[in-house]
């Protein structure tokens, strides 16, 4: 049911009020409401995305480089899947080495999230080599506002406002008795929880404008905002490659599941033994093919290098056996505490504070590529499976020029004690009774994998949990 005017809650019990209609918060709403319960979305946006919103997700920057925040948000019903790629991959064993939860505790709720995301096959990891492993990547087909408006406006268990505005919570000692909103005039709101589900800068900035407005509620000091992640992805290489002595090498690999070059895409990453023994970061390569001819200007360049190698294949472009490829890195970034969010000095049209993001890069990120490029061309040296060119800006000591992947991950991490992290095992901000964080901001790492089919196995988590206590 959708809700015109904030009066129509009255006299309603809700269970949960989810701050969010993205996909944390409606796979949160789907499976309260397969247990019976009736949740409340509040979203801040309209149906559809309006450019005079962008003044409620602005804020400031401060570091390196990073993207214009109005960019990388979006206020309207679905949230940024109404943008995503649909890229959805899993994290892996190791990647939970510090959490308080295992990829096992995830992995029951796998079957869900493909049904949520309309993920039909299994997301995997396999041994590609000595050092690389072999991952594969699903796209999911779902924009959450085309999915389930419909749906949740069909609804008897989930109510939606658009156009709602959470402002802040009140209470004392861990009780959230209400929320304040505004939807045309302020208003507050009961429910039994409270689940932020606003991704990983607006989760933060929620938390930290309760604490500023009201720290009698907060039983600890807690470290809202530290320890903020992105996943930097950009180009790193490009080569040349044997189509059919590359096929066979990955056919002696004895893959459990074995890689298709029919779809030009190739994904790898390091193993757990060899980022331990190396103490870098988690990084994967995108690789991605398409045929080639002898006058290309990869090939000129591959001539300039291995020009022994080029006149050797050259009777091979006949028969098209020869690809060019390019190379993406998408990768880990550690989490320390100088990268946070903040309230900055500047206000939203409401009046209340904008954030401000501290985010720097570190030379781990560079070393951690190095490795992963290394390798790879490593195994098309020994094998003679093709030549790869890597680009100047990694090799030499210039600055590493990077993007961001978009992920905002952190800031409101799980762990076990308050003093490093925000939320507890199930998702429960540290102290208090009803108060739950959803979503991206809650990783304690973000490994390389796109982070949202972890998300919806979270929220489903959460689901079972709330209906459980």
């Amino acid at each position: 049911m959708i809700f015109d005017k904030l009066e129509q809650t009255h006299n309603k019990s809700f269970f949960a009020i989810i701050v969010g209609s993205g996909p944390a918060g409606i796979s949160l709403a789907l499976k309260l409401e397969k247990k019976g319960y009736k949740s409340l979305i509040l979203e801040a946006g309209s149906f559809n995305f309006k450019i005079e919103n962008e003044k409620f997700i602005d804020g400031e920057t401060v570091g390196d480089k990073y993207n214009d925040l109005k960019t990388t948000r979006s206020r309207e019903f679905g949230g940024t899947s109404s943008r995503w790629g649909g890229n959805c991959s899993i994290l892996k064993d190791e990647d939970f080495s510090t959490w308080p939860i295992k990829k096992k505790d995830l992995d029951i709720y796998a079957n869900e999230a493909r049904e949520i995301l309309n993920v039909r096959n299994d997301l995997y990891h396999n041994k590609f080599s000595e050092n690389l492993d072999y991952f594969n990547v699903e796209w999911s087909n779902v924009k959450f506002k085309e999915k389930y408006f419909n749906y949740i406006k069909n609804s008897k268990k989930i109510f939606l406002s658009l156009n709602t505005i959470f402002c802040d919570m009140h209470g004392k000692n861990g009780n959230v008795e209400k929320i304040r909103c505004f939807k045309n005039k302020f208003f507050f709101i009961k429910s039994k929880n409270i689940i932020l589900s606003c991704g990983g800068i607006e989760n933060n900035r929620l938390l930290l404008l309760s604490l500023k407005n009201n720290k009698s509620l907060f039983k600890f000091d807690l470290p809202i905002g530290k320890y903020f992640m992105d996943h930097p992805k950009h180009d790193v290489g490009e080569g040349i490659l044997l189509y059919k002595k590359f096929s066979s090498f990955l056919k002696n690999q004895n893959l459990f599941k074995f890689p298709s070059l029919e779809c030009k895409n190739i994904t790898l990453s390091l193993n757990n033994e060899f980022l331990k023994k190396n103490q870098i970061l988690n990084s994967s390569l995108e690789i991605k093919l398409k045929r080639t001819n002898p006058n290309s200007n990869i090939i000129r360049q591959a001539s300039c290098i291995a020009p022994r190698f080029v006149q050797n294949i050259y009777s091979s472009f006949a028969s098209k056996d020869v690809y060019e490829f390019s190379l993406k890195i998408l990768q880990e970034q550690f989490p320390f505490k100088y990268n946070r969010i903040t309230l900055g000095p500047s206000n939203d049209p409401l009046g209340f504070s904008l954030p401000t993001l501290y985010w720097i890069k570190t030379s781990l990120l560079k070393n951690s590529a190095l490795k992963i490029l290394n390798e790879f061309s490593n195994i098309l040296l020994d094998k003679e499976l093709g030549r790869l060119s890597i680009n100047n800006n990694i090799l030499n000591d210039k600055d590493y020029k990077l993007t961001l992947g978009y992920h905002q991950l952190g800031g409101t991490r799980m762990g076990l004690d308050f003093k490093n992290s925000v939320v507890d095992k199930n998702l429960l901000v540290h102290g208090f009774k009803n108060l739950y964080v959803n979503g991206s901001s809650v990783f304690r790492t973000g490994g390389f994998a796109y982070p949202t089919f972890t998300i919806v196995q979270l929220a489903s988590r959460l689901g079972d949990y709330l209906t459980r206590s």
